[in-house]
């Protein structure tokens, strides 16, 4: 039997238009054998691909985590077989998923270590925040914090059916007294009918608290990954530096890793990693490495030998990213850039410039000309710095690959705020809906070397796909104000938006 999903109807059991479709391809047997039909496929959408190819489309076809189809609705539904998810898009737009280019993955865990319920005014309120968190966190982590106004009455029972798979123990405002919910009660032994903890009842909860709760990289990074798919980031690269490949691909493995990952490590360690052989863009489609990320910043000591381990790194075959903020910090990272390209042989480097906020007019057209990546995250800086506003347009016109990123948790995680940004820079500097949404894909895509994998809906490529509630490339769309409604890495549901 075919399975159905639609998008909008699926919340109150009504099957979409497109079953009956479908039932009667099956009815005439037409419906290809089980052993060659999709695994899933995608139909009555507006698929934006960035193929420029071949850029629209209205369905798209997945078997084993690749796409292997892209057509009309009428050629991929003839590729549906027993068992085949049919989602109906009903129309919506479709994209391939967002790369946020420049983002620091554990501390954007690490946002859901502690709640903050200082701004909640009643019960529901508490509830809403609470079923937020307990969302993205693994079962069984703690969620802590507090600041919550005594005045505030809870009822456990409530606080309980929010959070069933997750202990609760949040702080009032005033230290001396707390609340916790039944799974944090039990844990800790403790009898409390209304969850209202004194002075005297808070110890016992505390010694049960995992005391390495804000360095549990595995619950952290896993949080990180629920929370990316929330916002159709589909991969991410990670340039704290903090060298947390093994994390990763241990939850990768598991199969709890919902984010691919590009983590890079600081570009001072380099001459260890290419001790051990690491080349640029090394792994699987879920984890890989080979990425280090240097500073220019005059009161950082990494600076001084900041050519020299460019130089190195570069030699040994690793992918140098340089932070630069400024005009100063961009041109003399762009100097150092083009020694290196100028001192050794042509080969694919892909050397980026972090930030690449507020260029010399001058060296704008070197990023084209010397084939320097700028990554970029739009809504960081956007309306911040009076009088400053980064020149996408030409960037753009240089001929330089632009990636998109966020650098969250500094600014908020929503690609679709830097797309935003980058449209709205201003007249003569903003770019169009297009090119933005290029940058947060295939330019992101081609800045970790994986362009040829992933970034645009193209047979072959993997199936790494989300839904918007709303056409952000028609005009009279509020950017700002669309959602993701589905998120899809290797043709698996990794999110769905229940308010949609």
């Amino acid at each position: 039997m075919l399975l159905i999903t639609s998008i909008t109807d699926s919340k109150e059991g009504r099957f979409a238009p497109a079953f009956y479709v479908f039932l009667l391809i099956c009815l005439c047997g037409n419906v290809l054998a089980q052993s060659s039909a999709a695994d899933i496929v995608i139909i009555n959408a507006n698929v934006r691909t960035m193929d420029k190819a071949n850029p629209r489309a209205e369905a798209i076809a997945v078997r084993d985590g690749r796409i292997t189809a892209i057509g009309s609705t009428i050629d991929i539904s003839k590729l549906a077989g027993k068992g085949t998810v049919a989602i109906d898009a009903k129309g919506r737009l479709v994209l391939p998923g967002f790369n946020d280019a420049h983002a620091h993955f554990m501390a954007i865990g690490n946002l859901f270590s502690s709640i903050d319920l200082s701004a909640a005014k009643t019960e529901d309120d508490v509830t809403a925040k609470l079923r937020h968190y307990a969302r993205f966190l693994p079962k069984g982590r703690w969620v802590l914090g507090g600041k919550l106004d005594p005045a505030v009455t809870l009822t456990r029972e409530t606080i309980d059916e929010s959070t069933p798979d997750n202990p609760v123990f949040v702080y009032h405002t005033d230290p001396k007294t707390a609340f916790a919910n039944r799974s944090a009660l039990k844990l800790a032994r403790v009898e409390s009918s209304s969850g209202v903890l004194d002075a005297a009842s808070i110890p016992s909860v505390q010694f049960v608290v995992p005391k390495d709760h804000i360095r549990d990289w595995p619950a952290i990074a896993e949080t990180a990954s629920k929370y990316a798919a929330s916002f159709g980031i589909t991969s991410i690269q990670d340039t704290h530096s903090d060298d947390m490949a093994a994390v990763y691909r241990e939850l990768s493995r598991q199969g709890k890793l919902k984010t691919r990952v590009y983590d890079c490590v600081s570009l001072s360690s380099w001459a260890k990693l290419a001790a051990m052989g690491a080349k640029a863009g090394e792994g699987d489609a879920m984890v890989r490495t080979g990425c280090v990320k240097g500073f220019y910043d005059p009161d950082d000591p990494e600076t001084a030998s900041l050519a020299k381990n460019i130089a190195g790194a570069d030699a040994a075959g690793l992918q140098v990213l340089v932070h630069a903020i400024g005009k100063e910090a961009s041109a003399a990272v762009l100097d150092a850039f083009e020694r290196e390209i100028k001192a050794n042989r042509a080969r694919d480097r892909r050397f980026r410039v972090e930030h690449a906020h507020d260029l010399r007019p001058a060296d704008v057209s070197r990023f084209g000309r010397l084939k320097i990546i700028p990554s970029m995250q739009p809504a960081l800086f956007f309306g911040k710095i009076e009088g400053v506003s980064d020149d996408y347009r030409k960037l753009l016109d240089s001929g330089a690959a632009i990636a998109f990123g966020a650098d969250a948790p500094m600014r908020g995680f929503n690609p679709l705020d830097g797309i935003y940004a980058a449209v709205n820079a201003g007249a003569k500097r903003g770019i169009s809906v297009d090119e933005a949404v290029y940058a947060y894909t295939m330019g992101a895509a081609y800045a970790e070397f994986q362009e040829k994998e992933k970034g645009s809906i193209e047979v072959g490529k993997l199936a790494d796909v989300i839904v918007l509630s709303a056409d952000i490339f028609d005009r009279g769309t509020d950017i700002s104000a669309a959602e993701v409604v589905w998120t899809f890495v290797n043709g698996q549901i990794v999110y769905k938006n229940i308010e949609n």
